[in-house]
């Protein structure tokens, strides 16, 4: 897959994990149709239901830059983090061609 990939993991308080759960789903769901995304997969820790992991590919950094920064305009990011215990972690990265 070309692009970047970011990868971001969120740990959400316990009583709002089914939620975000949820969201998570749905943002699954509508993430591809925003421009300059490509894929999104979700992941739950296997040992921890409070944790949750987003691996997203974007055709470029600059895209989900874009994307975010529309994404804390409209104040929806404000509910997202309402269901958080901690700031997510995120970080962009390149695949590596083991060719």
């Amino acid at each position: 897959m070309n692009g970047i990939n970011l990868i971001i993991t969120f740990e959400t308080k316990p009583e709002l994990s089914t939620q975000f759960h949820a969201l998570l789903k749905q943002a699954q769901k509508d993430l591809p149709s925003v421009e300059g995304c490509n894929n999104v997969r979700l992941f739950a820790a296997s040992d921890n239901p409070n944790l949750f992991t987003l691996v997203e590919n974007w055709d470029s950094k600059q895209a989900h830059q874009a994307h975010i920064n529309n994404v804390i305009a409209s104040g929806a990011w404000d509910a997202i983090a309402a269901h958080l215990s901690k700031e997510p972690v995120s970080h962009y990265y390149q695949e590596i061609d083991t060719q």
